[in-house]
């Protein structure tokens, strides 16, 4: 009697450790589970899509190559008259270092240029983007309290896509290439501080060549006159950038009618996209319920299967010990 009891207690000891060993691994795989459903829902589109690399890095390397060239230019011309008008300056560089002089800042100005004109571009593609989910996320729900058929809705969509581009602060030209003046508007736009030190830079300049010509006049006057000129004239270019600056950003960029149909079949692709990504994870949402079923039954079965095991060996295991 003595040795039969500790091998009942045993059994069912056993068949209720493993029962809460299963509980355990069930429970953490449905945590795990809901954690990745949940990582999976809140995965974004990307922002900075990989069709506009090229279009980011060509720009970027067009505004670098510009202020390469104009820095270029002023560091050669000053190595040049260096060479020329100061003999310490010759004899104490050589062929190397006088390239140098002439070339390195050129390619930091290169290179801090391209980088930051990378930067911005980027975060404007970021933005575009940004704006082009939001009103595929409106123009859906907007399309959706609507209640049209599919090819109504479809036309409706792009309706509210075009719309949506025209309200965003840009300007549509007709045709698929930009005029100078526009392409002009677009980068004081962008770079009001270039242009005001493009044009200033110069001008200030011009006003000392031509008061150099005057020399009834002594060096001091020369360059207070050249101050005052100069002064005046930068301020007049100041406000007249800034002022065309702000005009601008109240209207908008101007884009072509070929980049606002590129918007729209963008905004058209992210739609379908969202669609895609909504069928696959009501799909595998649809698995995973269907996994968790059949562990369910599984288990049901198991308990069952343990019960009818436990229930044969129980009176087995006192008639053994009535024995006894």
């Amino acid at each position: 009697m003595a040795s039969s009891t500790p091998t009942t207690f045993s059994l069912f000891a056993s068949s209720t450790h493993k029962n809460k060993k299963d509980h355990r691994r069930n429970s953490k795989r449905r945590t795990t589970t809901s954690s990745t459903t949940n990582k999976n829902n809140s995965i974004n589109m990307s922002l900075t899509p990989a069709h506009r690399n090229a279009e980011a890095t060509n720009e970027a390397m067009q505004e670098g190559m510009i202020a390469g060239g104009l820095v270029l230019a002023p560091a050669s011309a000053a190595v040049y008259i260096a060479l020329q008008r100061s003999p310490g300056f010759v004899k104490a560089t050589n062929w190397q270092s006088r390239t140098a002089l002439a070339i390195m800042p050129a390619l930091f100005s290169f290179a801090w240029t391209a980088e930051r004109h990378l930067d911005h571009k980027m975060e404007e593609i970021a933005t575009e983007s940004r704006h082009a989910q939001d009103t595929v996320k409106w123009a859906d729900d907007h399309a959706r309290t609507l209640g049209h058929g599919q090819i109504d809705k479809e036309i409706h969509l792009m309706d509210l896509y075009r719309r949506s581009i025209d309200e965003s602060g840009v300007n549509v030209v007709p045709g698929d290439k930009l005029g100078l003046q526009h392409r002009f508007a677009n980068y004081v736009l962008a770079n009001p501080v270039k242009v005001l030190a493009g044009l200033a830079v110069p001008s200030v300049a011009l006003i000392f060549y031509g008061k150099s010509g005057q020399e009834h006049l002594q060096a001091s006057v020369k360059l207070l006159h050249t101050r005052v000129f100069g002064q005046f004239t930068t301020l007049s270019l100041m406000l007249g950038i800034m002022g065309f600056h702000q005009y601008m950003a109240s209207n908008g960029k101007y884009i072509t009618e070929v980049e606002a149909n590129r918007r729209v079949e963008e905004m058209t692709e992210i739609r379908e996209a969202l669609l895609a990504r909504l069928d696959y994870e009501a799909e595998k949402k649809e698995q995973q319920q269907q996994k968790f079923k059949e562990m369910r039954l599984k288990k049901k079965a198991a308990k069952e299967q343990e019960a009818v095991a436990t229930s044969t060996v129980a009176p087995t295991a006192l008639a053994t010990s009535a024995k006894e």
